[in-house]
């Protein structure tokens, strides 16, 4: 079993909470491998755009929100979690597997959880296989 070092790992991050957390308000070191795509709300990281950093190479993505009844938007951040939960089922039906993607919600003040979650994160992902066969099966399926 390979594993998937130097893994990357693509970050949704909520401006309002993940963002400011995970980002580092109080600039704590975190692992070089993820990359951070900020989003108004978590509620609007759609599960394509998960896929599609998976099929990029993704070997990890979080989504990062403010805690669940406590969105910006309305809780919009409420559906986004049954739609990621649903979408961590599909990604264990194929092949990918669920564990590849965090849920994580909190607020900026949180930024210590945040950055241990992200660090615990990124080490789970560079323990799991490498994404090279899944890719390759794709790219195969072409």
């Amino acid at each position: 079993m390979t594993s998937a070092t130097n893994a990357n790992i693509l970050v949704f991050a909520c401006r309002w909470c993940g963002l400011i957390g995970a980002a580092g308000a109080r600039r704590m070191e975190l692992p070089a491998s993820f990359r951070v795509i900020p989003v108004e709300c978590a509620g609007y990281v759609e599960p394509d755009a998960v896929i599609r950093a998976f099929a990029s190479g993704a070997a990890g993505v979080a989504v990062l929100g403010c805690h669940v009844g406590g969105c910006r938007f309305n809780d919009a951040n409420h559906p986004a979690l049954k739609r990621l939960e649903l979408l961590r089922t599909l990604l264990e039906t194929t092949g990918i597997g669920g564990d590849r993607l965090l849920l994580g919600f909190g607020t900026a003040h949180e930024y210590h959880q945040w950055a241990d979650t992200i660090r615990d994160f990124h080490k789970h992902v560079e323990g799991l296989p490498s994404m090279k066969s899944w890719m390759t099966s794709v790219a195969g399926d072409r």
